[in-house]
C-alpha cells in the first residue's frame, strides 16, 4: 500500500492542533512540511519554531521538504523528535553528497529532490547514499499548479535504478497528486505520494484512504 505525506502548506492554518487530530485519525502517514526560505522559492512558510510545536503536538512522523538555499546552515534546526526524512533540492547546493552524509549524521533519513526540469542522470552518483529521492510533479513552490506527467517517466526511471543497481531507497513524488494520477505513479514504483490540496478540499479521511486504496 502507498503512503501518504499530507502536505501542510496547502491547509488551514488557524486551529493547526484541530487539522493535526484530524489527520492523525484519517490515516497519515506522514506531515509533509515545506520549509520556504523566500529564495529558492518566493514564499516564506514553516520556520523552525512552528515545526518544533508541530513535533510536540503530533506522533505522525516528519517530511521536512527543504525549498532552501544553502540547506546546511538549517538541517540541525529541524531534527525535531519527530522528523524521520530530511529532503534537499540537488538544486540548492553544490555539496550534494555532504549534505546528504550531515542529514544521516543527525540520525535522520535523507532525501534528495529534484525539479521537473532536471534529469534522474544528475543524482545519479548519490543514490547509492539516499534514503528517499523525490520527484517534483509541478515546480516548487506552485501548490495547486497542475500536474507535469514526466513525473512518471522518473519513477520508473528511478525504480529501474533501484531494481538494477540493489539499491534501497524510497520513491517519493510531490505536487499536485490525485486520485486522477496516483495510480499511474504506484504502478512504476512510486512508495510515498505527497498530496495536500486534495486531501484538504474534502473529508480529510475519506480522501487519505482514498489515495491509499488505489
Amino acid at each position: 500500500m502507498i503512503k501518504v505525506a499530507v502536505s501542510l502548506h496547502s491547509g488551514p492554518k488557524i486551529n493547526l492542533a484541530k487539522t493535526l487530530a484530524l489527520l492523525e485519525q484519517g490515516g497519515a502517514d506522514y506531515l509533509h512540511i515545506d520549509v520556504m526560505d523566500g529564495n529558492f522559492v518566493s514564499e516564506i512558510d514553516f520556520g523552525e519554531n512552528l515545526v518544533k510545536e508541530i513535533s510536540n503536538s503530533s506522533s505522525i512522523p516528519l517530511d521536512i521538504h527543504m525549498m532552501v538555499n544553502n540547506p546546511e546552515k538549517l538541517i540541525s534546526h529541524y531534527c525535531c523528535k519527530t522528523t524521520e526524512i530530511i529532503g534537499i533540492h540537488a538544486e540548492s547546493t553544490q555539496h550534494i553528497h555532504r549534505d546528504l552524509t550531515l542529514i544521516n549524521k543527525m540520525g535522520k533519513k535523507s532525501e534528495v529532490i529534484i525539479n521537473p526540469g532536471t534529469s534522474v542522470t544528475a543524482i545519479t552518483p548519490i543514490l547509492d547514499i539516499t534514503d528517499q529521492v523525490m520527484v517534483m510533479s509541478v515546480d516548487p513552490g506552485t501548490s495547486g499548479a497542475d500536474f507535469i506527467p514526466n513525473a512518471i517517466s522518473k519513477v520508473k526511471e528511478l525504480d529501474n535504478l533501484r531494481r538494477l543497481n540493489h539499491y534501497h531507497y524510497q520513491i517519493e513524488a510531490d505536487g499536485s497528486i490525485s486520485d486522477q494520477n496516483i495510480h499511474e505513479l504506484k504502478k512504476v514504483g512510486l512508495d510515498i505520494a505527497v498530496s495536500g490540496s486534495y486531501i484538504f478540499k474534502d473529508n480529510f479521511k475519506k480522501q487519505i484512504q482514498t489515495l491509499k486504496s488505489i
